[in-house]
C-alpha cells in the first residue's frame, strides 16, 4: 500500500460527510435529468390518452357516444348549480333560506363525501380528517325550524293570549302572518327605508 492511497483513504469519510450537507452537483444533475425524463414520458402518456378520447374510434356505437357525453357533464352541472344558488339568493331570499336550512340538516360526513366527489371532478386532492356521520344538534335545530317553516302557510301559528285579556285583532294578525324570521324582517325594513328615502 502506498502513502498516496493511505492519504486519500483518510479523506474519503470527510468527503461523504460533506456530501450530507452539500450534495454533489454532478450526481444531483444526473438524478434531476433522470427525473425529468420520467416526468416527460409520464406527461406524454397522459396527453396521448387524453387526445385518444377526442378522436373518432373505429367501432364506436351510440352507447359509447352517450357515455362519453355523460362523462363530460359533472363539471358543468356542478358549476352551473352553484351559480344558480347565487342567483336565487337575491331573487327569492325565503326560498333560498328554506334550501339552506334543508342542507344544514345533512350530517358532516355526507358533506365530506360530497366534497371528495367534487374535488375529484375538479382535479383537486383532499385528505379528510375526522369524518363525523352523526347529526349535530345544530342540524337538528335547523331541521325543526325548516319543519315549522313548511307548516306555517298550511297551519299558521296562533300566539297564545292570556285567558283574562282576549285580543281578537292580535289573534287574526298572527293567523295571517307566518312565523317571524329575523333576516327577512331586516331585509323588509331596509327595503322600506330605501324606498322612502
Amino acid at each position: 500500500m502506498s502513502w498516496w492511497t493511505a492519504i486519500t483513504g483518510l479523506f474519503s469519510p470527510a468527503k461523504e460527510l460533506v456530501e450530507v450537507f452539500k450534495p454533489n452537483a454532478e450526481k444531483e444533475a444526473q438524478r434531476g435529468h433522470v427525473e425529468r425524463i420520467a416526468l416527460t414520458q409520464h406527461d406524454l402518456a397522459s396527453l396521448q390518452q387524453f387526445s385518444a378520447e377526442f378522436h373518432a374510434r373505429a367501432n364506436a356505437s351510440w352507447w359509447d357516444s352517450l357515455v362519453d357525453g355523460l362523462n363530460r357533464l359533472p363539471r358543468p352541472v356542478i358549476t352551473i348549480g352553484i351559480l344558480c344558488f347565487f342567483i336565487l339568493a337575491p331573487l327569492d331570499p325565503v326560498r333560498f333560506l328554506e334550501i339552506a336550512r334543508a342542507y344544514e340538516v345533512m350530517p358532516d360526513g355526507f358533506w365530506a363525501l360530497l366534497s371528495v366527489i367534487i374535488a375529484f371532478y375538479f382535479g383537486g386532492r383532499m385528505q379528510l380528517k375526522g369524518q363525523n356521520m352523526a347529526v349535530s344538534g345544530k342540524a337538528l335545530a335547523a331541521a325543526r325550524e325548516l319543519a315549522e317553516m313548511r307548516q306555517a302557510p298550511a297551519a299558521p301559528v296562533m300566539e297564545k293570549e292570556p285567558a283574562d285579556e282576549p285580543a281578537p285583532g292580535r289573534a287574526v294578525a298572527s293567523a295571517t302572518m307566518p312565523a317571524a324570521n329575523r333576516v327577512i324582517e331586516e331585509w323588509r325594513r331596509r327595503r322600506a327605508s330605501a324606498s322612502t328615502a
